[in-house]
């Protein structure tokens, strides 16, 4: 019987896996904070013309760019949160870095750890290790 599973995909740290993280989380922060940039000076413009058209436009309009301008602060302030995590990751220790699906063929008597607990190891980027395949 074919019975489809989820498998943990972790990663080995190393110094380069570490630093790759690290770059790619400050390469999003500089993303956020332009878009944030963007925000305010487009919202500036929203509001001029929120103005020309009535009160409750310029309600809603500081509405909604407060609305974008805390989301990405949200952002912001989780990826300051996993960057000091990445920081403090020991060398050689795993870390999960998602899932996959697929499918694992059970028969009777099969130990039911094939279906469960599937994992691919990789140390900067190949793969070293399967378990419970």
């Amino acid at each position: 019987m074919l019975v489809k599973r989820t498998i943990t995909l972790k990663a080995k740290v190393t110094p380069e896996f570490q630093q790759e993280m690290i770059r790619d989380l400050q390469s999003t922060l500089q993303r956020l904070e332009l878009e944030l940039q963007q925000i305010e000076f487009q919202g500036k413009r929203l509001l001029l013309e929120a103005e020309k058209q009535g009160h409750q436009q310029v309600i809603a309009a500081k509405q909604q760019i407060e609305q974008e301008k805390e989301k990405r602060l949200e952002m912001r302030g989780r990826l300051r949160q996993k960057m000091a995590e990445v920081k403090q990751w020991e060398e050689g220790s795993e870390v999960v870095q998602g899932a996959l699906e697929g499918w694992v063929d059970l028969k009777t008597g099969d130990s039911i750890s094939r279906l469960l607990g599937a994992e691919i190891l990789t140390e900067n980027g190949k793969i070293i290790e399967l378990r419970h395949e």
